[in-house]
């Protein structure tokens, strides 16, 4: 008797489109009653692996790529795997999933793209043949010129870096991640010809997209609750505020903080850059944050003001519009990142 496929199929549709809004914890959520259903279903073990990468944790994502190959999927679930290794550090591990990606479907440039970014930590020359042949599958392609791009900055060849970078930005104009690598080059100081780089003896953990991903949530857990605390004191406080209201609103301050720590040391490795160099990667956790120092602080300057009875709406509309324009921000953010991804 055969399944009924037609509601598996419309939940991941469901959870493709949650994802691509920038909601993969949502993706997860729909995703996993299906699959207790429909257990050998080898796309939704891929699509929940996709899911758990783009909410930060490879661990988990790795684990549901496995399940989908040993049900026999061809090789999406192993460029998943590959990817999932990649953000883990596990790199020789990451090119291996990734070369029985291409040895199963060859001809699909994602697989191709996928072995170069592998392949980029230990062997940028071999990425970068990888990567012209991922162009070559799909030069309509902005993500493949992409890749190609960075592979060619791990080889020092600036040149190729900056044509592929511009191919990208020629594909897809508003890439705002492709246009910062561009500016990065434009702005990189000219080496001596006779200095050559020195070989690292030990990997700094990569700054990529889950550690992207992770920033944007732990801003966006912490400004939703920020705003949904900063609206319930808003209708509690109609028509006048009680004092009584004061402690609800520090009560908020405290939580949000305690989610905002809590946010910042679950952080996966490489994520916990200084401002400085989080405000040229991405600067929209930046702005993000401010924004929510911005709301809490409000918020404890109205509950001060309550408690002295003279408490001032027009502060406590402040702390919402800031939280608001905070999950607004994290969220386009999100979007942004899967977006580019494809």
């Amino acid at each position: 008797m055969a399944e009924p496929s037609g509601s598996i199929d419309s939940v991941l549709v469901h959870a493709a489109r949650l994802t691509a809004e920038g909601r993969p914890e949502s993706a997860i959520a729909v995703l996993r009653p299906a699959l207790a259903q429909f257990p050998e279903h080898s796309a939704a073990w891929c699509r929940l692996a996709a899911a758990h990468l783009d909410a930060g944790a490879p661990s988990e994502s790795l684990d549901a790529a496995k399940r989908a190959m040993t049900l026999g999927e061809r090789s999406w679930g192993h460029r998943l795997a590959s990817l999932a290794l990649l953000e883990l550090g596990r790199y020789a591990e990451a090119v291996v999933s990734a070369r029985e990606a291409v040895r199963r479907d060859a001809v699909d440039w994602r697989c191709q793209v996928t072995l170069a970014e592998a392949l980029v930590h230990d062997t940028p020359a071999e990425a970068v043949r990888v990567a012209r042949a991922a162009v070559a599958l799909a030069p309509e392609e902005a993500r493949a010129h992409e890749v190609l791009g960075d592979a060619a900055v791990a080889a020092h060849d600036w040149p190729a870096a900056e044509r592929a970078y511009r191919a990208a930005l020629g594909l897809d104009p508003g890439n705002e991640d492709v246009a910062a690598k561009v500016g990065r080059l434009a702005r990189r100081p000219e080496r001596r010809a006779d200095r050559k780089p020195r070989p690292s003896t030990s990997r700094r953990p990569r700054f990529g997209r889950v550690q992207r991903v992770a920033l944007h949530l732990a801003v966006r857990r912490a400004a939703a609750w920020q705003l949904a605390g900063t609206l319930v004191l808003l209708f509690a406080g109609l028509p006048a505020p009680s004092g009584l209201l004061a402690w609800v609103g520090l009560g908020v301050v405290v939580w949000v903080v305690a989610l905002a720590v809590r946010g910042w040391l679950s952080l996966p490795a490489g994520a916990r850059v200084s401002p400085r160099a989080l405000s040229t990667r991405e600067p929209r956790v930046v702005a993000g944050a401010m924004l929510l120092g911005v709301s809490v602080l409000s918020l404890l300057v109205w509950t001060v003001l309550l408690a002295l009875g003279s408490a001032s709406t027009p502060v406590l509309l402040v702390s919402l519009g800031c939280a608001a324009v905070a999950v607004a921000n994290s969220s386009f953010g999100l979007w942004r990142i899967w977006a580019a991804s494809g």
